[in-house]
């Protein structure tokens, strides 16, 4: 039986009067790649604040690896194995792109600002190590030729990758993954794909929120649609093109019988 490594239970986030999440139920099992759509405003950045830590629900239950994690912050779950990025990049760019990936390594460093200070021998051997590791990242993404370049001399395909590596040098168990395609050119959006399917065969867990449908249906294993906060779908690719209900939220209709979505069925598993 296949390990669920990220669950949710009836979780629920309240906006004032207004409720952005209601009572949404799933689980992620280790090694999928797993995908959250929905029309804007249905709900799915807000279900990424709650899973990464943003924002504590206002109800419900969640669950990383068997830890229940409602009250944690981002930072205490990026030490427990889950890594995230944005979908604004959020990089620094009087930093070069080897120091960006290394801020991400940062997180697990066990020196403190004084050891770091004084050049301390645990400071100084473990900055190595993290340089070595973000060397390692810039690599996988095919930009370690680049590492000494400011970052805001990428192209911004070239820097959502940046984002994606900084994520990796936590070496995390799951990754969640902010709209990576938005703004990205259709050989960038390829090499996205490539980059996530071999993460995915390296044992990572990828769960995503993306408004590009012929790439969602293509990598994904799994698509759970959000509508007006609600899951109205959690299902195949192939399955969630043909469901009327997530046909009428994206078409705006009451009933639809056999349009699919406009996707690629051809990259559909």
């Amino acid at each position: 039986m296949a390990e669920i490594i990220l669950k949710g239970l009836n979780l629920r986030k309240d906006f004032g009067g207004v409720i952005a999440v209601h009572n949404v139920s799933f689980a992620v099992t280790r090694g999928e790649i797993f995908a959250i759509i929905g029309p804007n405003g249905a709900g799915k950045t807000t279900l990424f604040n709650l899973i990464s830590g943003v924002f504590p629900p206002t109800a419900g239950e969640l669950y990383f690896k068997g830890h229940r994690l409602d009250r944690g912050t981002p930072h205490q779950r990026a030490t427990l194995g889950m890594a995230r990025t944005f979908q604004n990049l959020r990089l620094f760019g009087n930093m070069t792109v080897l120091e960006n990936v290394m801020v991400g390594r940062h997180t697990k460093s066990r020196y403190g600002l004084l050891e770091a200070a004084l050049r301390l021998p645990m400071a100084v051997g473990e900055e190595r190590q993290i340089r070595e590791q973000a060397c390692k990242q810039l690599e996988m993404i095919g930009l370690s030729g680049r590492a000494n370049e400011l970052v805001g001399n990428l192209s911004f395909g070239q820097q959502r990758l940046i984002e994606i590596a900084r994520a990796m040098a936590l070496e995390p168990e799951l990754l969640l993954l902010d709209e990576p395609v938005a703004g990205l050119t259709r050989k960038e959006v390829e090499e996205l794909d490539e980059l996530i399917r071999r993460l995915r065969g390296d044992g990572m867990t990828v769960v995503l929120v993306e408004h590009n449908m012929e790439f969602v249906m293509g990598i994904a294993d799994r698509v759970m649609v959000l509508d007006y906060g609600q899951k109205i779908a959690d299902r195949t690719p192939l399955q969630v093109q043909h469901n009327e209900r997530v046909i009428a939220a994206y078409l705006g209709a009451e009933t639809f019988s056999e349009a699919p979505l406009e996707v690629d069925d051809a990259k559909t598993r």
